[in-house]
């Protein structure tokens, strides 16, 4: 990848970075849901995913069927939804979230934000995954 290429990449996560701070006393589930753009939850091992099905269920978030976040093995990567459903991803979300900053392109262009759960949950000031 040519060097202005890296330095426009990395000028956007930074933007990202700066339009997702949320202070660590209001750090929820709720509060990702709230940010402008569609955020993808990574959650690196078993410990991580655990916490992020334990405290998705505290705040009542569920599969878009309506199964509870208990009853399905969780995966590295999930969706979060506004409308607080969960959901997984698949192999083009999964190539998403490693190659892509937006969904669509021009005016119809929607961020993808990418968090990772455990710096999230131990209040770290910079949760943006970066592949």
């Amino acid at each position: 990848m040519s060097k202005v290429k890296n330095v426009n990449r990395e000028l956007k996560r930074s933007m990202q970075a700066k339009q997702c701070r949320i202070p660590r006393e209001n750090r929820t589930l709720t509060a990702l849901t709230k940010l402008n753009g569609r955020v993808y939850i990574y959650c690196g091992d078993r410990k991580t995913q655990q916490q992020f099905i334990e405290d998705a269920e505290n705040e009542y978030f569920h599969y878009g069927d309506g199964v509870s976040l208990q009853e399905r093995m969780p995966d590295s990567i999930m969706a979060l939804n506004k409308d607080k459903t969960v959901n997984f991803i698949g192999f083009a979300g999964t190539m998403a979230f490693h190659y892509a900053d937006h969904f669509n392109t021009g005016k119809d262009s929607i961020p993808l934000i990418k968090v990772d759960y455990r710096k999230y949950a131990a209040g770290c000031q910079d949760f943006i995954y970066h592949p």
